[in-house]
């Protein structure tokens, strides 16, 4: 009996939520082993670090609360601009 069919008998004897860590498990050990076997020459370096990192600017903006939502919610009074 290989191998594949020793975990295919043990898992058809499980119910379908300790079946379904088995799976998780199984994906798991496979995204792990692909992501080592991946060499770093795949790596873009056509592109140079300035222009990349000016393409990227601002992309993660709406995921950061600005100063002011901050002090709001701590209950801290809002900086008034001086005149």
């Amino acid at each position: 009996m290989t191998v594949i069919e020793q975990i295919y008998a043990i898992v058809k004897t499980l119910p379908q939520n300790q079946a379904s860590e088995i799976l998780t498990f199984a994906e798991f050990i496979r995204a792990k082993y692909l992501n080592e076997n991946q060499s770093t020459d795949t790596v873009d370096t056509s592109t140079p670090w300035t222009e990349l990192v000016y393409s990227l600017a601002g992309t993660w903006a709406d995921d950061f609360p600005t100063l002011e939502e901050i002090r709001v919610e701590s209950g801290e009074d809002i900086l008034r601009e001086s005149f």
